[in-house]
């Protein structure tokens, strides 16, 4: 407990509105004043050991009578043609001694010449990056801890809706390949200091490694800038300048929006069952929550026993393994996919979600060429487009809007704070949460596409809910305003049940005084037990998409 609270006051003690304008690397420029001039130096150092060449040559032919060197001009032209190894012959050494010098000339005219054009380049290359961080120092920056094929995908889709910004590769060399990116040697924080601020500047750690992408972002909270971090795992606290992300969390929170169930009696497999298929599940039970008296079907084909043992109250969200008319079920089959006809042609939809493309191809196939279906038929990591529908393509899941995610944290931040003022400031700050509570706003958050469907039908668009238009809202916002009493009253019976289930899935029980720590809640309890002061806080999630139009439209969306 001490290490955790002291961690806490870390992340307290970040004053990152402070650090925005305050720069504790000095000027580009002067860093940049301080290279030419040590670069100068050697140059200087070279020409002075080359005009002492020169003279001592001079002084050494003029005594001899049958000199043709008898001054510095002739003496420069001289060693002029013959580092270039042009040698015409009009000037040459007659004394031992003067060709002694002029050997040295011959033996280093090659070396010396290619020194000196490889002493160019080298200054061109260090040099170049100076020059273009200087003159983009007033854009965006996008620093990369690493030129992944995760950061390459993500600054072109950065770049896209945001064509002013400035890509930046730390620790990398210039492949010399014309990118618009800049690669430099130095290191993030390095390249904060040269910035001198932090005003829109963004570390990204995007590594193939995850782990070192976690480390690499604590390492670099306390330069105080945003960081985005790719991993599958989120401390509970952890400094507020690090957002964490998973794709598997990405793909499905972006499949149950843009594919929503369509009616309440769905039929779904689930075939292949790792992490990807795990946290697909998990979203299902925390966003499907649509229709009064649902009775959702889910069939999990694939190894469930961990996700059974880790989710130790699923089975007061759904029906385990036994398929009931009256609330939702969770079917987990010990059999092999194909040994069910019958289930596969009733199935509304067809889930392909191994972690591996490879298998989810093969299982396509061998569904395909075996079986009868008249359901939708969704594949996972891949881009095969036959009869099956992709999805958790990596170009599709690192974007700017499910990557960075300003608007989702937007509209949960509003929902906690309009819960905050309902309960008098007697819940944490945001800053304070901890990432389970937040993530749980997160899906409300979320969710709002998803309430457009329920309050407008097939008129809504399967669209995640930061792509769907203020007019869309407005009209779903009114299409409520419109409805009974006990209309919204079967809305709100819906919205707390989802609540509830997050809540459950993560094994909370219910206590009369909510306690994150011991994971109990006192909303866990019937919809008709809530007094009308907690009623009053369900309808704040309904309150979002109000909000969030109104963030659109002010936004020109």
């Amino acid at each position: 407990m001490n290490n955790k609270k002291s961690f806490k006051d870390r992340i307290n003690d970040l004053k990152l509105t402070h650090a925005v304008n305050k720069g504790s690397g000095g000027s580009v420029f002067r860093r940049m004043f301080f290279m030419i001039r040590r670069y100068i130096r050697i140059l200087l150092g070279f020409i002075a050991a080359y005009l002492a060449l020169l003279f001592l040559l001079v002084e050494i032919e003029r005594r001899d009578p049958s000199a043709t060197i008898h001054n510095i001009g002739e003496a420069f032209w001289y060693s002029l043609v013959t580092l270039t190894t042009i040698g015409y012959g009009d000037f040459y050494p007659v004394t031992p001694a003067g060709r002694l010098i002029a050997s040295v000339f011959v033996i280093l005219g090659i070396g010396l010449l290619g020194f000196f054009v490889g002493f160019m380049m080298e200054f061109v290359s260090r040099i170049k990056p100076i020059i273009l961080l200087s003159i983009h120092t007033a854009k965006p920056w996008y620093i990369f801890t690493d030129k992944s094929q995760y950061s390459m995908i993500f600054a072109e889709n950065i770049k896209a809706v945001r064509p002013d910004a400035v890509i930046i590769y730390s620790g990398c060399q210039d492949d010399g390949k014309g990118s618009k990116a800049i690669s430099v040697q130095w290191s993030a924080a390095e390249l904060l200091e040269r910035r001198g601020s932090l005003y829109d500047a963004h570390i990204m750690c995007l590594k193939d490694n995850e782990m070192e992408n976690f480390l690499d972002a604590i390492t670099l909270s306390d330069t105080g800038a945003p960081i985005v971090c790719l991993a599958n795992f989120t401390p509970a606290h952890h400094p507020m300048n690090i957002s964490f992300f998973s794709l598997t969390d990405c793909t499905a929170r972006l499949f149950w929006q843009q594919y929503p169930v369509k009616k309440k009696n769905e039929t779904i497999l689930l075939i292949g069952f790792g992490a990807a298929g795990s946290v697909l599940l998990d979203r299902a039970l925390e966003l499907n929550v649509l229709y009064e008296d649902q009775s959702i079907h889910y069939h999990v084909f694939g190894n469930s026993d961990e996700y059974c043992r880790n989710r130790k109250k699923l089975s007061d969200i759904v029906s385990i393994n036994e398929q009931s008319d009256e609330r939702d079920s969770i079917i987990f089959h010990d059999s092999h996919w194909n040994t069910d006809e019958k289930l596969l042609a009733k199935a509304d939809r067809i889930i392909l979600c191994d972690d591996s493309e490879k298998d989810n191809i093969a299982v396509l196939q061998t569904l395909q060429k075996f079986f009868a279906f008249s359901g939708e038929i969704y594949i996972y990591n891949s881009n095969v487009r036959s009869i099956a529908t992709p999805f958790g393509q990596t170009r599709d899941i690192l974007t700017p809007a499910f990557v960075l995610h300003n608007t989702l944290t937007d509209m949960a931040l509003c929902r906690h704070e309009m819960m905050r003022f309902y309960l008098g400031g007697a819940i944490p700050l945001w800053e304070d949460l901890d990432s389970l509570i937040k993530d749980m706003n997160y899906i409300t958050t979320d969710h709002i596409s998803l309430k457009v469907h329920m309050l407008l039908g097939d008129e809504a668009p399967c669209q995640p809910f930061d792509d769907i238009p203020s007019a869309t809202l407005r009209k779903a916002s009114a299409a409520r305003n419109d409805m009974s009493d006990e209309q919204k009253t079967v809305l709100n019976k819906l919205e707390h049940e989802r609540t509830c289930r997050f809540y459950l899935l993560h094994n909370y029980s219910y206590a009369e005084k909510t306690n994150d720590d011991t994971r109990e809640n006192n909303l866990l309890k019937t919809f008709d037990k809530l007094n009308d002061f907690e009623k009053q806080m369900v309808e704040i999630s309904w309150n979002l998409i109000d909000e969030l139009a109104s963030h659109k439209a002010a936004k020109g969306r």
